[in-house]
């Protein structure tokens, strides 16, 4: 090779790269990375959004790349958070540890900060991987359904065998060192009559926080969205009551700083998956949030591949259609009265319905109606009761 084409080489180079950056500025920073640190999982949850289970672990090498990467695109935000998802992360917890330490030494060259969390089946928790979630200030969630019925019925370990024990029995050791702690609730049709009393349930055994969020990807009955709204306004029922008794308690559906008012995301299309956030699999593929990186067998959606942790983002066409709102692209949403509180529906569970990220899973439609009219309710009687602001 000549001196004359290695500098024309290094040249195209050096503008290649100019051009990335131009293009990345035109993106707000991240904020959060959803990092599948494995692939694996030791469960077999009949609902999950992952579609694939895999014996694949990131490398150093992609953990550290992630870390770098997460840090630079961040750019003027001064605290990017990073969650460890799965698969089950605690599979790979000598990742989450050195995940950890690079970053910490990474940030502080920075002078930035990382939060840490994760999203865990808790059947594999034990004291010492406890207390380095504590001495990290790393908040775990629990993927929790209600008692022991409603969670054996679709969560299990890959044997067969439910997990409710293994988990409710780490609950008094988990409350040691992490207090306040959170966990997801699934309902599915079948359990939904079940709703309220599983999560007055769950608050008995120390849950202080619920996320709740019916199973996507299922066939909801008029029945089934009738019974979901009663069950809601039963559980507001339990909320209110707490509230006044100084409970430590947070259902994130009446909490104002943890779900928007009603009405509040006019002209807004979409979340923040592909905007301020991303996922990053075991192999370093880049994806706009997990909820896409799980279909397709851990595949995410091809046309919406962003890049790799690696090389850095590459389809800039693909993460703007991805996060542009173009009307003409949502026509079934134009004659629904509720544009103002949904912003099109996540474009995972879009997708995995119609293979367009644009075009809704009409089940997910009815139970957000549902869900819209028992939350203009909670408001109302929250403010009413003097609640609101005190829950905000």
């Amino acid at each position: 090779m000549t001196a004359n084409s290695e500098c024309a080489r290094d040249t195209r180079f050096v503008a290649s790269a100019i051009v990335r950056h131009i293009a990345e500025r035109a993106f707000q920073p991240l904020q959060i990375v959803d990092m599948l640190i494995t692939e694996d999982c030791n469960c077999r949850c009949d609902y999950c959004f992952v579609h694939g289970k895999r014996a694949k672990r990131m490398t150093e090498e992609i953990v550290k790349a992630t870390i770098d990467f997460m840090l630079m695109r961040s750019r003027e935000f001064a605290a990017p958070e990073l969650l460890f998802l799965g698969g089950e992360p605690l599979m790979a917890f000598d990742l989450i540890q050195l995940a950890v330490d690079y970053g910490k030494w990474q940030a502080k060259r920075r002078r930035k900060t990382i939060k840490y969390s994760m999203t865990t089946n808790g059947t594999l928790l034990d004291e010492e991987k406890l207390r380095f979630f504590r001495d990290n200030g790393i908040n775990l969630l629990l993927s929790l359904d209600g008692d022991e019925a409603t969670h054996n019925a679709h969560r299990k370990f890959a044997d067969g065998r439910g997990t409710y024990d293994t988990v409710a029995s780490m609950i008094p050791l988990m409350k040691q060192y992490q207090p306040w702690l959170g966990a997801r609730v699934t309902p599915t049709p079948e359990n939904l009559n079940k709703m309220a009393a599983n999560v007055e349930h769950l608050h008995s055994l120390g849950i202080n926080q619920f996320i709740i969020g019916p199973a996507s990807g299922l066939e909801y009955s008029d029945e089934d969205v009738l019974e979901y709204k009663r069950q809601l306004r039963k559980l507001l029922d339990f909320y209110i009551v707490q509230r006044k008794a100084k409970a430590h308690l947070k259902i994130g559906m009446f909490e104002k700083e943890l779900d928007s008012a009603p009405g509040s995301k006019r002209g807004v299309w979409g979340c923040s998956a592909g905007r301020t956030r991303i996922s990053v699999s075991a192999s370093g593929e880049i994806q706009p949030c997990a909820k896409v990186q799980g279909l397709n067998d851990l595949a995410g959606i091809p046309e919406y591949s962003l890049g790799n942790v690696l090389t850095g983002f590459r389809n800039f066409d693909a993460r703007r259609e991805f996060i542009s709102f173009d009307a003409a692209a949502r026509k079934a949403c134009h004659p629904c009265c509720l544009q103002c509180d949904c912003a099109g529906g996540c474009p995972a569970v879009n997708y995995q319905y119609s293979k367009s990220i644009h075009i809704p899973d009409p089940n997910e439609c009815k139970m957000l109606w549902a869900y819209m009219e028992v939350k203009a309710e909670a408001f109302a009687r929250l403010e009413a009761e003097g609640l609101l602001s005190a829950a905000a």
